[in-house]
């Protein structure tokens, strides 16, 4: 039976003209119609082979279209066609999940062969797909001790609402950037983007840049226009890391993208919308951060439709021989080497430890040990069951820690030491206070430790 292409064209002429000149192929069967919302209507009853599809029609257009097919199918062809294209409109058809982009009038032999190698290409793309899907499933996140279940009942509950927000709270090293990555893939909108950004590693000007994108000539340095990060991730989600550490004067610009999705470029006038996720993640207080003024209030709230705290590794210990072993079978593969052993004594002295760094502490520890094996048995001999004693007027420092933790740990006990005084704790640490402020934020220091 010949495959079955859906044309959709506000104008009679040219749905005739398209129709006929396919049907003529006789490797084809057509059905017509005159706007994007009829054929979502067909859809709905039968799925197609393939669409070929206007650009410019009114009502709903074929970008908006292409987005609400590819929300349920996500290996659909679908050929965008113009007649009044404008520079960027291919790409825009193509970030929207498009498979080609042809202009008017179209050369019948080529868009046969061009509808013929999109169908031809649907299981590579259904294989490319799963493939993603399964790296990022929720069956990513390991374990079954029930705080681990209950974080994989919450990523099923925000995927299967399209683009509400979420929000990621929990100690560094906790897996967040999985959580949302696993999130995204349970979604429909897993065929777009993930896209990342670290709020804590720019400054609030830079940051905004990237986030909304800026006009050619908007300020000094703007040799070309730039899209931002939200146009990047249309259709699909947008990631903000340690979304705590954003000034609070760009703060209500993402409140209003969050209420409207629709911003402004810098420099720009024109209004652009999009239609995504946003997920964000943190390690602060945030509820105490904005009960103190350091947060927005209303961006919090805005944020926090669907929050997930994740647990501390120290709270699911039960699990970690699962970890380790997950995290020796990447490191065998990673360094070429065969997949070693681990005696009791390690997992037992692992199932002791504290694990200040959770899960990214435990990674490092374990491809530390795979490195310097020198038999089919990794053993874990640098670990204690706590930290260990400080030495006089010393701060404990566990072993297998980033130095973004060595830095909070030390801030938290300078402060400690000099009963909060941020004067104080800034003179012996050599910064300024507004220094220490920033820091004290970026790591989610909520107030002066007691």
């Amino acid at each position: 039976m010949n495959p079955t292409v859906f044309i959709i064209d506000d104008d009679a002429d040219q749905v005739a003209l398209v129709t006929a000149q396919l049907e003529r192929t006789r490797r084809f069967v057509t059905k017509s119609f005159r706007s994007a919302e009829a054929a979502l209507e067909a859809i709905a009853q039968e799925v197609p082979d393939a669409i070929v599809c206007d650009l410019v029609m009114p009502g709903m257009d074929g970008i908006t279209f292409t987005r609400r097919v590819r929300e349920t199918y996500r290996t659909l062809p679908i050929i965008i066609a113009t007649a009044r294209g404008t520079e960027g409109d291919a790409e825009r058809a193509l970030d929207a999940g498009a498979t080609d982009f042809v202009n008017k009038p179209i050369e019948p032999r080529s868009l046969a062969t061009r509808i013929s190698r999109s169908m031809e290409e649907v299981p590579a793309r259904e294989f490319l797909d799963s493939a993603v899907r399964a790296k990022f499933d929720k069956h990513g996140i390991i374990g079954s001790h029930p705080l681990i279940a209950h974080v994989r009942e919450f990523v099923d509950n925000v995927a299967s609402v399209a683009h509400v927000s979420a929000l990621l709270l929990g100690e560094s090293g906790t897996g967040k950037n999985l959580v949302a990555r696993a999130i995204h893939a349970a979604s429909l909108a897993s065929g777009y983007r993930f896209v990342e950004i670290n709020c804590a590693a720019l400054p609030g000007s830079l940051l905004e840049a990237e986030l909304f994108g800026y006009e050619k000539g908007a300020f000094t340095d703007a040799k070309q226009t730039k899209k931002g990060l939200v146009e990047v991730a249309d259709g699909g989600t947008l990631f903000l890391d340690e979304i705590g550490s954003m000034p609070l004067e760009l703060q209500a610009k993402l409140l209003s993208f969050l209420e409207s999705r629709s911003f402004r470029r810098i420099g720009s006038t024109r209004e652009q919308s999009v239609s995504l996720r946003v997920i964000a993640a943190t390690n602060a207080d945030l509820a105490s951060e904005a009960a103190k003024g350091g947060f927005r209030e209303d961006l919090y709230y805005r944020l926090n439709v669907a929050s997930q705290v994740l647990p501390p590794l120290r709270a699911i210990r039960s699990d970690i021989p699962l970890l380790a072993h997950h995290f020796l079978k990447r490191a065998s593969e990673y360094f070429a080497k065969p997949l070693p052993t681990m005696d009791a004594d390690s997992i037992e002295r692992m199932q002791r430890h504290d694990w200040p760094g959770n899960a990214r502490e435990l990674r490092n520890v374990i491809e530390r040990s795979m490195i310097f094996s020198k038999d089919s048995k990794v053993q874990i001999a640098e670990l204690a069951s706590a930290a260990p004693p400080p030495p006089p007027d010393g701060v404990p420092i566990p072993r297998g820690l980033t130095l973004e933790d060595v830095e909070r740990l030390y801030i938290e006990s300078t402060l400690r030491e000099l009963g909060g005084s941020i004067t104080a704790a800034a003179r012996q640490l050599g910064i300024s206070r507004k220094v220490l402020w920033q820091r004290r934020k970026r790591h989610g220091i909520s107030e002066p430790m007691s």
